[in-house]
C-alpha cells in the first residue's frame, strides 16, 4: 500500500492513520503515537509519555486477547515479524478492527528489548453499519419465512454487534 501519494501527502484521512509504536521490554512500556492513541481509546499525552502494555491489552476485545497475547510471545520468543487482526474499544466503547504488525529486536546478547510495530483500522462505522442493515434485512426474512433458529441467531448477532464496550475493560477519562 503506498502511504504517500504524488504530492507528498498522506493518503489516510484522520481517522484511519495508522498508529505507530514501541515497547521497551525492560520497563515494560510502550511509547505511541496519537493516532494508536485515537485507536485504543486512550489519552495520547499518555501514550507519547509511555504506558505499560496492560494498558493497551486492557482495550483488546475478551474475545480476541488469548491469541494477541499468543501471537505477540511468540514473536518475542522467536524475532520473527507479527501479523495479527483483532478488535479494539476505542474511546467512546466502539469496537474497531484492526491489523497490526510488528516485530522484537534483541540486544547484543542475543535476549528481547524493543518491539517495534504499526496498527491501522481494517474497518469503520459503515462497514459495521452496513453489517448490522444485512443482518436486520435477513432477520426480517426469517421471521416472515418461520425460520425461528435462523431469527434467534441474527438477532443474537445484532445484539453483539450493538454491544458498547464490556465493564470489565478498562475505561481511560
Amino acid at each position: 500500500m503506498n502511504l504517500v501519494n504524488s504530492i507528498g501527502t498522506s493518503e489516510f484521512s484522520v481517522a484511519e492513520e495508522p498508529g505507530i509504536f514501541t515497547w521497551d521490554l525492560a520497563t515494560d512500556t510502550v511509547y505511541a503515537d496519537s493516532a494508536l492513541a485515537k485507536l485504543f481509546g486512550l489519552d495520547p499525552e499518555e501514550t507519547i509519555s509511555g504506558l505499560p502494555i496492560i494498558r493497551y491489552l486492557d482495550r483488546i476485545h475478551p474475545d480476541d486477547k488469548p491469541s494477541v497475547a499468543k501471537a505477540i510471545s511468540e514473536s518475542v520468543i522467536t524475532g520473527d515479524p507479527y501479523r495479527h487482526d483483532y478488535r479494539v474499544f476505542d474511546r467512546s466503547g466502539q469496537i474497531v478492527t484492526v491489523a497490526a504488525f510488528g516485530r522484537c529486536f534483541k540486544n547484543e546478547a542475543g535476549n528481547p528489548s524493543q518491539y517495534a510495530g504499526i496498527v491501522f483500522p481494517t474497518n469503520d462505522h459503515v462497514q459495521q453499519d452496513q453489517l448490522s442493515a444485512h443482518c436486520s434485512e435477513a432477520l426480517k426474512i426469517a421471521r416472515s419465512s418461520g425460520l425461528q433458529a435462523t431469527a434467534d441467531a441474527l438477532e443474537a448477532i445484532l445484539r453483539e454487534l450493538a454491544k458498547p464496550m464490556p465493564s470489565d475493560a478498562v475505561q481511560v477519562h
